[in-house]
Formats: structure tokens, sequence, C-alpha cells
């Protein structure tokens, strides 16, 4: 059998479209018999792990997909074995020990907290066995310690975001640079026949550690604000040691052949949206699904936008899905506008296709776009979508005055015009959202993603 790897550097419940992609992908290799399909998340912390674990529990992430840390992935090494056994009364001696203790989905949690003059230890067990011990310093840096397996597989040093130092373990070296250190794990990690799949520029260095086959997903990490490529992603996207780069649309395909010197076959492989039958529930609000993440999600102009618009609407409240850094920021707005009563964060859903389905309307504020899933879902749905006018999605699945609008970014009278038009005719809007949608079916993107899989191993076969 072979795996199917994606690498994640965290795993957020944010609820943005690229997620939501990986996710996609992995139940679709998921139900296919010769594939096992992993989630490598290059974090330990036990969150990500309670965060995969809803994911399943929801329904979002299907059964069959593996969840793997790099530390746990690691731990199976023979070199990990030899490691010493860690052994919680020697480790706390005679320090007093506060203890709390919850049940979550990754299990019965206890957490040991010593504290001393200039540090603060804590020790965090699952079900009984070691999990990490983090030390926080006066100095404000912090040591964190992975285990797996119940042996410390590795050790980092870091203040505020900055990497500071890192032991490994296992080789028993010491490490300077963060991707050095990274590195240092993944590539002793023994998969078997297996293919990777790396999801942005942001994993894509790890791309030289291995000899398996590799693909590169172009989302829109790699591109600024402007919709130009980063210099960084540049050097990234052509240095990549794979067999192929992956994008979801024919237009972001044509811009990397033309600005960039790929350094593997460039495929599009669409998204897809594929919706059940369900009763019709009655359509009321505007919403957005997406990451709140101001500078590349701009939200806040939204808002801004649907305050011009409100009164002509009183029945009309716009709600917005999704979690993020840009929070606080979204909620101070609201309540300066006096909006509480008609803008409301309805923090991160399981469910995006109910929410489009009850929907009158969806906007989609974004910068870069490497596809917008959002955008495919909300279509799928039957609910018409106002997009900013930016690469790549938005410009292949709207047809301005059909199924939505375009608008460009920044522009508060136009995307408050927009929305005002499809909002006083939802219907006609609605009646021209599946025209286009063929080509974003669940057996397309099935068959798609095989024929990639096959393409890769005949590569590596020959």
């Amino acid at each position: 059998m072979t795996k199917i790897i994606s690498i994640f550097e965290r795993l957020g419940m944010g609820g943005g479209g690229k997620i939501r992609a990986v996710h996609h992908r992995l139940n679709a290799f998921s139900e296919m018999p010769d594939f096992q399909p992993i989630l490598l998340n290059l974090s330990h912390a036990p969150t990500q792990k309670e965060n995969f674990l809803k994911l399943k529990a929801d329904g979002v992430i299907f059964p069959q997909v593996e969840y793997l840390s790099l530390p746990e992935a690691c731990a199976a090494t023979d070199a990990a074995a030899a490691l010493p056994l860690f052994d919680l009364a020697a480790e706390i001696g005679e320090a007093e020990a506060s203890v709390r203790i919850k049940t979550t989905e990754l299990g019965r949690i206890a957490k040991y907290r010593i504290r001393e003059k200039d540090r603060r230890r804590t020790y965090t067990l699952v079900d009984d066995e070691i999990f990490q011990l983090s030390v926080t310093k006066s100095d404000g840096t912090r040591e964190i310690t992975d285990y797996a397996r119940n042996r410390a597989i590795r050790w980092t040093r870091t203040k505020g975001d900055k990497f500071l130092l890192g032991r490994n373990f296992i080789d028993g070296k010491t490490y300077r640079m963060d991707r050095a250190f990274v590195r240092s794990f993944y590539e002793m990690v023994p998969w078997g026949p297996a293919i990777t799949f790396f999801d942005g520029i942001t994993s894509a260095y790890l791309s030289v550690a291995t000899k398996s086959p590799r693909a590169l997903f172009l989302h829109a990490d790699h591109m600024n604000p402007d919709g130009k490529i980063l210099h960084r992603a540049k050097l990234l996207i052509e240095g990549f040691a794979g067999e192929a780069i992956i994008t979801a649309t024919d237009a972001h395909r044509q811009q990397i052949a033309s600005d960039l010197k790929p350094s593997a076959e460039v495929h599009v492989l669409p998204h897809f949206c594929e919706i059940a039958a369900k009763k019709e529930t009655a359509r009321k609000d505007l919403v957005t699904i997406s990451r709140l993440d101001l500078e590349g999600k701009p939200i806040h102009e939204c808002i801004q936008a649907f305050s011009r618009i409100k009164d002509e609407f009183p029945g009309i409240n716009y709600l917005i899905y999704g979690e993020g850094a840009g929070r606080d920021q979204l909620e101070n707005q609201i309540n300066e506008l006096g909006l509480a009563d008609r803008v409301r964060l309805m923090g991160y859903t399981t469910t995006p296709l109910d929410v489009f389905r009850g929907a009158l309307a969806s906007i989609y504020p974004t910068m870069t776009e490497g596809f917008g899933l959002s955008i495919l879902e909300a279509l799928s749905c039957g609910c018409p979508v106002v997009s900013y006018d930016v690469n790549y999605g938005p410009r292949e699945l709207i047809k301005p005055g059909k199924n939505g609008d375009l608008v460009p970014p920044r522009d508060i009278a136009a995307i408050a015009g927009a929305l005002r038009r499809v909002l006083k005719q939802p219907k006609k809007f609605q009646r021209n959202t599946s025209h286009l949608l063929d080509r974003y079916t669940r057996d397309a993107y099935v068959r798609n993603y095989r024929g990639i899989a096959e393409k890769l191993m005949a590569i590596q076969a020959s």
C-alpha cells in the first residue's frame, strides 16, 4: 500500500479554503483501497492532535485518514527506540507540583505545573504517557521538549516566534537553523512506498530530504497582496526537488509557466464540491466563510460596505464564519459602527455547505487566491457570490451579473454597490449558480488525483 503524505506546519480550525482542500484530498485517497492517507504535522502541540480528532469526530476528515506529528513519525525508528524512557517521578523529584486533569478527544490529559524562581515547568501527559514538557523562563525564552512513545525526541528553544536553538535527541546533534533542524527529523523517517504532497511553499524546502515521488500544490501563499510572486517563493518553486507542481486553475498554471522556470511539469487539478440532495432551507442572510486574517482576507472592508446598505435591507444580517488573529479587531469595528445586532462573528463551522444553503448571498474578500473553494461551495449550494476581482479562482468561477459579481479590492463603494445589486434580486442570481460546475464534480476530482498518483509512481519506477 502506498502512503499519501500531506505535510502541514500547523493544523488550524480557522475554516480557510486551503485546509479544507487538504481535507478533500486526504478523504479522496482514503476511499482508494491501494492508498493510505496520512496528515503529517510538523508541530507536536497537544492542541494540534485535538484539532484533528475534532475534525474526525465531526465527519470533516474521514476515519481512514491517519495523523502523525513529526516526532511521532520519528519515534518508529530503531534509533529512537534506543533512547531512555521518561520517568515522571524522577523528573519532578521533591518539587511541589499542581495537577490539572481534563478529558478531551485526545484522552485523559494531566498537566503537572511546577513554579520555580526563574522558570515555570509544565509536563503534559496523555493517558499517563508524557507528551510534552514546556519550560517558560523569566528572560522570555521558552523551551519545549517533544516526546513520543515515552521518549524525548526533540528540544527547541524559542523567544516569541524566533527559533533560537534545537536539539535532535535521535542523531545527538544541535541545530541553529530551524529548517535544518526540521529536515534532520524528516529525512530519517522510513516511509516506505509513499507520495508526498507539499501544500504551499512553507514546507517545500523539505522536498530535498526524500527520494519518494513529490508534488507541490500551489495555493496562494507564494504571492503578495498585489498578486506578484514573492522572490523567496520563486526560488522555492524553481528549486522544488519533485516530479509535479499542481495548481487548481488554468490561469494559475499559465502564470507559473510565463513568470517562472518551474522545476517540474505543472498540472491543473481543480477542487470539487458535490452536494447531497437536501431539502431547501429558507434563505435569509449574507455570509462570509474565511479565516480571520485581515491582511489577506480584509473582512473589515465588507463590514464597512454592509454598513452603507443595511438600512435598505432591514431583514438581512451579515454572518461571518471563521477564526483567526483578526477577531478582536472585527469585534471592535462592529461595536464602533453600532452593528452588533446586524453583524455577527459566528466562529468556526464544520458545516459550510449548510451555511451557504441557507444564505441569500456570500461575499468573499481576498487579496490573493489560488482557487477559492468557498466560492465553489457557495455556488454549488445555489448561493451567489460577490468576490474581490483577483487571480485566480474568482475570475474562473464568477460571471458578473449572472452568478454574482467581481469588485476591486479596497473599493468600499463598489463592494456596497455589488451587494445591493445581488440582494435586490437574489433569486435571479441564485438561478444561475449551477452553470460551469460540471468540471468540479467529485468523480472528476478523484479521477484526477488517482491519475497524478499513478503518474508519480510510474516516474519513480522508471
